[in-house]
């Protein structure tokens, strides 16, 4: 149930059945999106398409994608990515096959670009990782903060994630950015799920695995940016937002339950990073410092403060590939 305390205004009913494009990218996980594709199903909110987009290097998970579809009885299209505007407004469901895996950003703009092509200007765009599960109000709550609180100019908007295998605890409400290391953290990890908003401080950035916005918010800042194969793309989203005007934040009453890394390994639980993971977090730092900071002496200083750490650790071959990207790729 959304509470009154999160809200400032007065909320016009009639956005609550605006249009809702929910986007997923699968890659090689199609059991985690059919868990969560079960879970919008018994979403407390009816008008919204599902673009589903595989970039699986094999065909198995999308077939197993479009047999869950045959045995749900669910009226959904499939096809791929060059022909994707074809079905947008079409059936509930899309399953779109991608050419090939370019990374998160890639797979997901195959699904944004269709949707800035429908000029459906009302609608919303909502962001889910395939590893996720949604509460049944988690919508509704989103479409109402925004509609509650026009006045902040809210671009990017995120949900109150919670561990999927741990449900007393949060993942995180949002990410903060550290200037000096020029890393990112999760705000709330290992909280209890009863805090209040008010005692989290202010995000600097919505985390990936639930974003909302508007189509105007897209139409303004630009689909994801392309740059970066995995991680700091939301980061970039929220710098960028920011350079037009828009804000971020996130909502208290819309929840979403996080595997967290089950396709690459998580890129927060030190237990759990794989070697793919740590390479791509450290290649898009680069970038985006490059883009935004610079590759000074603070960038280099701390990069090999942070190799040295995992050096400790043990990872004496993994501490060799940072070195690399750092200095020389």
């Amino acid at each position: 149930m959304i509470k009154e305390t999160e809200f400032t205004g007065h909320l016009n009913t009639t956005h609550l059945n605006r249009k809702v494009y929910i986007v997923i990218l699968n890659h090689k996980g199609a059991l985690d999106t059919i868990e969560c594709l079960e879970s919008i199903l018994k979403l407390n909110y009816f008008n919204y398409q599902v673009i589903v987009v595989d970039n699986s290097e094999i065909e198995l998970p999308f077939q197993t994608l479009l047999n869950w579809g045959l045995l749900k009885k669910i009226k959904f299209d499939h096809t791929d990515e060059k022909k994707l505007n074809l079905f947008i407004n079409q059936n509930q469901f899309v399953f779109v096959k991608a050419e090939k895996n370019k990374g998160f950003a890639s797979g997901n703009n195959i699904a944004l670009n269709a949707i800035l092509k429908s000029k459906e200007i009302d609608s919303y765009i909502w962001l889910l990782n395939n590893d996720t599960a949604v509460d049944k109000e988690s919508l509704k709550a989103q479409i109402s903060y925004l509609e509650m609180n026009q006045n902040s100019k809210i671009g990017i908007l995120g949900s109150k994630l919670i561990y999927y295998y741990k449900q007393d605890t949060l993942q995180a409400v949002g990410g903060k950015f550290d200037k000096n290391f020029y890393i990112s953290s999760h705000i709330g990890e290992g909280e209890s799920i009863y805090k209040t908003k008010s005692e989290f401080e202010k995000i600097d950035y919505v985390i990936g695995a639930s974003m909302f916005v508007r189509y105007s918010f897209l139409k303004e800042v630009g689909i994801l940016s392309e740059d970066f194969f995995l991680f700091y793309e939301e980061l970039d989203w929220a710098y960028r937002a920011k350079k037009k005007g828009w804000s971020v934040d996130w909502s208290l009453e819309s929840q979403v339950f996080h595997k967290e890394g089950a396709t690459i390994g998580s890129s927060y639980n030190p237990k759990q990073k794989s070697f793919f993971s740590e390479i791509h977090i450290f290649k898009s730092r680069k970038i985006f410092v490059k883009k935004y900071y610079k590759l000074g002496f603070k960038f280099y200083i701390s990069s090999v403060l942070l190799i040295l750490n995992r050096v400790r650790k043990g990872k004496f071959k993994l501490g060799l590939e940072l070195l690399k990207i750092t200095f020389y790729k």
